[in-house]
């Protein structure tokens, strides 16, 4: 009996521990350079660059309509998928649907933007499945 219990107490533990979500590290993701463009993401693989608005604003200006932005898959080519961008707030933890467009040679465009100021996580998924994320800063215009 004492086996049994110990077994699954075992078992407990293991399940509960695949079951729970992953940590995000809430550090800001580095920004890398591409074609001499600095972008967000994750280099050799994912990045984004803002393509509008006041030079003097932030790369993610917190709390206005938004800003359009070039995506880039740079790890492999999703001609005639579709891909969808949501963030989740650090300090809400509220999740917001960002965009969803398909993929044109390798590349799309994609206009959002942020209510709140503060560290984003943003995760990309190609027809559903996740591909990356990657961490920015919301932040007001000075």
């Amino acid at each position: 009996m004492r086996k049994m219990i110990s077994f699954f107490f075992i078992m407990c533990l293991i399940l509960s521990g695949c079951s729970e979500d992953i940590k995000t590290d809430w550090e800001k993701s580095p920004t890398f350079t591409k074609d001499n463009m600095i972008l967000h993401g994750l280099e050799e693989k994912f990045g984004i660059i803002k393509v509008n608005g006041e030079s003097d604003e932030p790369e993610f200006p917190a709390g206005d309509e938004g800003r359009l932005y070039q995506v880039y898959f740079l790890e492999k080519d999703f001609i005639g998928k579709n891909f969808k961008m949501t963030a989740t707030h650090k300090d809400t933890g509220e999740t917001v649907k960002l965009y969803i467009w398909p993929i044109e040679n390798k590349q799309s465009e994609a206009k959002f933007g942020f209510d709140k100021k503060g560290l984003w996580k943003i995760s990309v998924l190609v027809d559903e499945k996740p591909y990356t994320d990657f961490i920015i800063e919301a932040e007001k215009k000075e």
